[in-house]
């Protein structure tokens, strides 16, 4: 099997990994000690997304591989740019959960239902964010605070709100659900940028 890093050629494994997983284990941490983090992966042209590999091949054997891609990047790079993206979208966050919390207390309630999806979607995405790039980072998230608030139970303390507020959609109890999104959602939202400022601050310097 061919290991081509960033159209190079010359890596060369040591040993006799037991699989693929194995192959990019030792290919993640080539590239760590470089500064860098896969950003994508082809196997013989089909493309991977890394966190979805393991699903995805599960025991793919070495020998059943004749080439395996990577492209990296700087992690300096992906971090900057991940929490960049995450501070283009977050003021609007408040007001989503506010408008959202009107159409449930009006008279046409069922307006709201699809954006609520939309909006729970949405904020699965930016604490995943949040946590790539702590990882990233090597930061705990339970040693990060805001206010005397660790970030890790801000969290836990969304995901309760969240999955009560899908618990009411469920049963149809709208203004329970517009109460939780003006009162507990929207405050919450407020706080994520928060979050990624916090995060910006402790992000490496990078170049380029």
């Amino acid at each position: 099997m061919d290991v081509v890093i960033d159209g190079d050629r010359n890596f060369g494994l040591q040993g006799e990994p037991k699989n693929v997983l194995a192959v990019l284990g030792a290919v993640e941490g080539h590239l760590r000690k470089q500064g860098r983090a896969i950003l994508s992966i082809q196997i013989d042209g089909k493309e991977y997304a890394p966190d979805d590999l393991l699903s995805r091949t599960g025991e793919l054997q070495v020998n059943a591989v004749s080439e395996l891609a990577v492209q990296s990047e700087k992690i300096a790079r992906l971090i900057a740019d991940c929490l960049e993206e995450l501070r283009g979208v977050l003021p609007e966050l408040p007001t989503v959960c506010r408008s959202l919390a009107e159409i449930f207390h009006s008279d046409r309630p069922q307006e709201g239902y699809e954006p609520f999806h939309k909006l729970a979607d949405l904020w699965f995405q930016i604490k995943k964010r949040q946590q790539l790039a702590a990882r990233a980072m090597d930061l705990d998230l339970e040693q990060l605070e805001i206010n005397g608030v660790s970030v890790a139970t801000m969290h836990d303390e969304l995901n309760g709100f969240l999955q009560e507020a899908a618990e009411a959609l469920e049963q149809q109890d709208c203004i329970l659900l517009g109460d939780l999104l003006e009162y507990e959602l929207a405050p919450r939202a407020e706080q994520e940028s928060d979050i990624v400022a916090l995060l910006q601050e402790r992000a490496p310097a990078h170049s380029g």
